[in-house]
C-alpha cells in the first residue's frame, strides 16, 4: 500500500472487509490558521482510515458563518455542512485547546449540526472519534 505515513509500517494495515459499502468518515478540524495542526491530524486520520477500506471526507471551515449572527442555515457553508453530516457513517473532530476548551471554529461546526431533523439526531447512530 503506497501512502504518505512515512512513520507507519504500511504492511501492517489491511483494509477491513465490510458487509455491504465501506464507511464513510466526515473530519472536521477547529482551525483556519496556514499551518493548523488539527488539520494536518485530521489529514493523517483520513489517511489511515482510507488505508483501513473507510471512506473519508474532510469539511472546510473557512467561510462558515456564526451560528447567532443572523444567517440561517439557507447559507452555502452551513448547507455543505450539514448534508456532510448527514450522508456521514461517523465522524472526527480534531480541535486545539485555546483556554482550556475547543476554538470558536470548532464550537461553531458542533453549533450548525441541527439537533434534529425531522426528529432524528443527525449524529444519532453514529461513531465520533475526539482529537
Amino acid at each position: 500500500m503506497d501512502s504518505d505515513t512515512p512513520n507507519i509500517d504500511d504492511t501492517q494495515f489491511h483494509a477491513i472487509p465490510y458487509q455491504g459499502p465501506a464507511p464513510k468518515i466526515l473530519l472536521l478540524y477547529g482551525s483556519l490558521r496556514e499551518t493548523s495542526y488539527s488539520r494536518m491530524a485530521s489529514e493523517e486520520c483520513a489517511r489511515i482510515l482510507q488505508m483501513l477500506g473507510a471512506e473519508t471526507d474532510t469539511f472546510n471551515p473557512s467561510g462558515l458563518p456564526l451560528p447567532d449572527d443572523g444567517t440561517d442555515e439557507k447559507h452555502p457553508k452551513v448547507a455543505e455542512l450539514r448534508e456532510k453530516v448527514t450522508n456521514c457513517d461517523g465522524m472526527v473532530w480534531v480541535s486545539p485547546e485555546r483556554h482550556g476548551a475547543m476554538t470558536g471554529i470548532m464550537k461553531a461546526q458542533i453549533d450548525w449540526i441541527p439537533l434534529s431533523m425531522g426528529g432524528v439526531r443527525p449524529t444519532q447512530g453514529k461513531t465520533l472519534a475526539i482529537g
